[in-house]
Formats: structure tokens, C-alpha cells, sequence
């Protein structure tokens, strides 16, 4: 792990987001066991996963403020976790790449309409006027959830009718 932080992490993310996607997609084709695998297979290793990353989570919360040697090893194991969740999350989507069903570009995607659609308050909203209340956030928050169920009942129910 790199002792240095740029100050701007840009510059290096396509190269290595490129390089992961590729020693995966490798992986996926040289590795009997990566090979095998199925989301339904890896459905346990990301519950796994995700439960790790909370507790390193509030490990590192914890270290906050206290003993120097006790947050960087609370940092190391933060970004170990946040990279075997990423793993869970390429692993997945090379799967889906190999059976043609989606691809990585598509989750990266999604998640980012996702983020700009849930905060408006951050991308839509004119420079000129006050930030939301906390108030005000959660009503847009749960009118945005219902949006997005409502979509996703819609989608459904297309699909539903098309296969009917």
C-alpha cells in the first residue's frame, strides 16, 4: 500500500480501475475456482464481505482521536476491506460480462445516475440558493425512494406484460 496520497486520485483511477478489470476478466478465464463461480456462489462471500466492512468501519471510527499506531492499522484494514468488497462487486460484474447480461461500465453507470438523481440538493440545485435542512432532505429523500419504487414496479410490470 502506498505510504502517499495524491491530492488529486483522478489521474491514476482509469489505469487501475483498467488493470483490476483486466486481472479479473483474466482470473475469470485462467482460475478454475474464480472460473466456476456464479452469483449465486459469491452471494455468501458478499455478505461476508459487507459484514467485515462494518466492522473495520467502526474499528476505524473508533480509532478516531485516540492512538496514532492504533489508526493506521484501522486505515490498512479499512482500505483491505473496502478492496475485497470492490473485489465482490468485479468479480460480479465479470460474470455478468461473460454471460452478456450486463457490464462494469453499466454499474458504474447505474450507481452514478443513482447518486446525482438522489441529491439534487447537490447537482441540481442553483449555487445561489441555501442548502436544504436536514428537514428538507428527508422529505426529498422519501419522495425520491417512493419515485424509485413506483420505476421499478412500472419496469416490472412491463416485463411481466411482455412475457405474458
Amino acid at each position: 500500500m502506498a505510504a502517499e496520497h495524491s491530492a488529486d486520485p483522478r489521474p491514476e483511477l482509469g489505469p487501475r480501475l483498467v488493470s483490476l478489470h483486466e486481472v479479473i476478466t483474466r482470473l475469470r478465464q485462467e482460475c478454475p475456482w474464480d472460473r466456476a463461480q456464479t452469483h449465486a456462489t459469491l452471494a455468501p462471500y458478499a455478505l461476508d464481505e459487507a459484514s467485515e466492512l462494518a466492522e473495520v468501519l467502526q474499528t476505524a471510527a473508533d480509532a478516531l482521536g485516540g492512538d496514532a499506531a492504533k489508526l493506521a492499522t484501522a486505515i490498512e484494514d479499512l482500505v483491505e476491506e473496502l478492496g475485497d468488497v470492490l473485489l465482490q462487486v468485479m468479480m460480479n460484474a465479470a460474470i455478468g460480462e461473460q454471460a452478456g447480461t450486463f457490464t462494469l461500465a453499466e454499474v458504474l453507470e447505474t450507481v452514478e445516475a443513482k447518486m446525482r438523481r438522489r441529491h439534487p440538493h447537490v447537482f441540481l440545485r442553483d449555487p445561489d440558493a441555501p442548502e436544504p435542512s436536514d428537514d428538507e432532505l428527508s422529505v426529498q429523500w422519501e419522495a425520491i425512494k417512493a419515485a424509485e419504487r413506483e420505476a421499478r414496479a412500472d419496469r416490472i410490470r412491463a416485463r411481466t406484460a411482455r412475457t405474458a
